[in-house]
Order: structure tokens, then sequence, then C-alpha cells
């Protein structure tokens, strides 16, 4: 079986809370041997590297820019979906972890 590789970036106003999910689905990837660089970043960010991405997460707080950073994903053909709320409040790495790689299929 290929080594399962995928590149996420979660996304939030500013990059602070995102920066502590980032770190938490790095380190659920690193358990199960699965390659990931998980970004974290503002919205911002992403419009000038949408296309570096596999997937593109956005927190919770930050859904009401869902429809913009979706047509900048769009081109690039990168999904977006809201991290799930129970997991971005528990802030569950394993979670996100499987949310992204499910999104990315």
């Amino acid at each position: 079986m290929a080594k399962q590789s995928i590149k996420v970036i979660i996304l939030c106003s500013w990059g602070a809370t995102s920066s502590q999910l980032a770190k938490k689905v790095e380190q659920a990837a690193e358990k199960r041997g699965i390659e990931a660089d998980i970004y974290s970043g503002g919205t911002g960010d992403f419009k000038d590297k949408a296309a570096e991405y596999d997937v593109a997460l956005l927190e919770p707080q930050v859904r009401h820019l869902r429809k913009e950073v979706t047509r900048i994903a769009e081109p690039h053909n990168v999904p977006v979906e809201l991290v799930d709320q129970t997991a971005f409040a528990l802030m569950d790495g394993d979670k996100v972890l499987d949310q992204a790689l499910k999104l990315a299929e």
C-alpha cells in the first residue's frame, strides 16, 4: 500500500487557533504513519497559495467566509469544508485528520 500523503490548510481569521489545531492533526498523522503537511493561516494567506493544498478546512468561527474561500479554491480543485464543530471544540486532531482524508479522496 502506498504511503498516504496529504497537504491541508486550516483557516481561521488570524491563524492563532488554527495553528494549535494544525499541531494536533500533525501529531495524529505521525502516530498513524501518514505523511501530512498541515498548515494554518488566515483566509488572506489562502488566496496566494490555494493551489498548494489538497484540502482546505475552515474553523467554525469563519464559516461566513466559506463562499469566498470556495471561490478561491474551485479553480484549483481544492475541496473546502468546515471543521467538525465537536472536533474543533475538543481540538481532536484524529477526527479532523479523518475529515481531511475523506475530503481528499
